[in-house]
């Protein structure tokens, strides 16, 4: 009780972190947060984030698995919390949910989160990061496909992507 009350404080005393909006040519970093995910899927997504302008970062380490996760929880979170740091990277989306993000919480780094807000995707598990990213650091993200279902999400959900992550309009 007395870690969750310090938190809701820690949020209070900062307003809402609106990450800027991407722009055609931007970086945008990817990570798998959770579970391992199907190789050919995530390489259509990545086209998909291409042919909307972007330019996405795959880091040394995504495509790990270990029984049925994306790699051990230590390496997970230093991805998110390297793609966070690096000042070339101006969005991130995740790869896939399934199960795990949970147990990333205790091992992202909050105060640098904070400090380089950047546009977060995902959706499923990684509800869990979205929650968390913004009650502990005030990080608005986006609810949305991720890479290996961007290529089979609907035109609609792709087009509502885009808009929402690089539109200049609320």
């Amino acid at each position: 009780d007395m870690m969750i009350s310090m938190q809701t404080r820690e949020f209070r005393e900062n307003k809402p972190l609106i990450p800027s909006r991407l722009r055609p040519g931007d970086t945008i970093g990817v990570v798998a947060p959770a579970s391992p995910f199907n190789r050919t899927s995530f390489e259509r997504g990545l086209r998909v984030l291409e042919k909307m302008g972007f330019i996405p970062v795959v880091p040394q380490g995504v495509f790990e698995k270990r029984r049925y996760l994306a790699g051990r929880d230590a390496d997970r979170a230093e991805r998110i919390n390297s793609l966070f740091r690096d000042h070339s990277v101006r969005g991130i989306i995740c790869a896939r949910g399934g199960y795990g993000s949970i147990r990333l919480l205790p091992l992202l780094d909050y105060p640098t989160i904070r400090q380089h807000a950047k546009v977060f995707v995902g959706f499923s598990d990684v509800t869990a990061l979205l929650t968390v990213l913004y009650n502990r650091c005030g990080l608005v993200g986006f609810h949305g496909p991720m890479v290996a279902t961007l290529a089979d999400a609907l035109p609609s959900s792709r087009k509502s992507l885009q808009q929402a992550i690089a539109s200049d309009q609320p």
